[in-house]
């Protein structure tokens, strides 16, 4: 299973209309269906470290014509949503890959009738709530990205002098359903709020488009101020572990428990400090100024007065 993206939305076009009627058992109009556009997959390097090759998408093209749209991948006829009744590649000469290739995606139009019971979805993919996609299908063979073998000793995920081990997904057999999902797989798997792991790993290969740019921007500030307020905490802490240490040990020097401190973690630094706090209210536990004291000749209701 791979992942791709909702791309846009919009009334079908009459000339649309004639091959969404392939599909359906009678003649519906532009008015009466929901239509948007989907990427299903590319022969980008995805998070599995695999991809499809060029040949594998022109076959997919095919297969996935006329397949349907559901949730989460589960296979039953209550959960079709919409119907896939037109594929495409895009092709991109002027992006490469991370295996040198110049950028291919396979892409889909969906229709899905304007039903009462069907408002809600459509609502979810309009506000970008249903975006994310994972397509599912079956191929016959893979190959080393690396080498061209089916078997090699080169691991996925681990960087080589050639480049990074990965898979490519070669001959299709067959493409089941397309289902919308939480979490996509592929690079080109569209906007979320957060800068995913895998989008960092784009980063770092120079491989990032202008949306997953701006949200690094904007999660790099979140983690800023996050960082600024852990320092904080952490300073107070040693703060405290500092003048308990005087307190409690002043044989040690400032700067060898500073210097110790700096050493433990968040965690071990609040554990340590609230053994000191306990320490130093066992060695001097802290009393009101005007606290009662008690007296052997007053009688016990009578000693809260006593000053």
């Amino acid at each position: 299973m791979k992942e791709g993206t909702v791309l846009k939305s919009r009334t079908p076009e009459p000339g649309e209309m004639k091959d969404i009627n392939r599909y359906t058992r009678r003649e519906y109009g532009p008015e009466e269906v929901y239509a948007f556009s989907l990427a299903l997959c590319d022969n980008e390097i995805d998070r599995d470290f695999e991809r499809f090759s060029t040949e594998a998408l022109e076959k997919l093209r095919e297969l996935f014509l006329g397949k349907t749209c559901i949730f989460d991948h589960e296979q039953k006829s209550i959960n079709q949503t919409a119907r896939i009744y037109r594929t495409a590649l895009r092709r991109d000469p002027e992006r490469r890959t991370r295996a040198g290739e110049a950028y291919v995606q396979l892409t889909a139009r969906a229709y899905l009738p304007r039903t009462p019971g069907n408002q809600e979805v459509i609502e979810l993919i309009d506000s970008g709530i249903l975006k994310e996609v994972s397509v599912s299908c079956s191929v016959k063979r893979s190959v080393c990205g690396l080498c061209g073998k089916e078997q090699c000793g080169h691991e996925k995920g681990k960087e080589y002098p050639e480049g990074v081990g990965h898979r490519v997904l070669c001959d299709p057999t067959d493409a089941y359903e397309c289902s919308f999902v939480a979490v996509p797989a592929q690079r080109e798997a569209g906007v979320t709020k957060s800068f995913r792991e895998g989008e960092l790993e784009g980063l770092l290969s120079g491989e990032v488009t202008k949306a997953q740019a701006d949200r690094l921007r904007q999660a790099w500030g979140q983690l800023r101020e996050k960082a600024r307020w852990g320092d904080a905490y952490r300073e107070s802490l040693t703060r405290d572990v500092l003048r308990y240490s005087a307190l409690l040990q002043p044989e040690v020097p400032a700067a060898v428990m500073k210097s110790a401190a700096q050493g433990l973690s968040l965690e071990e630094l609040s554990l340590l400090g609230k053994t000191y706090e306990r320490m130093a209210q066992r060695a001097l536990p802290l009393k009101p100024q005007l606290a009662p004291e008690t007296s052997p000749g007053l009688a016990e209701e009578d000693r809260g007065f006593q000053i």
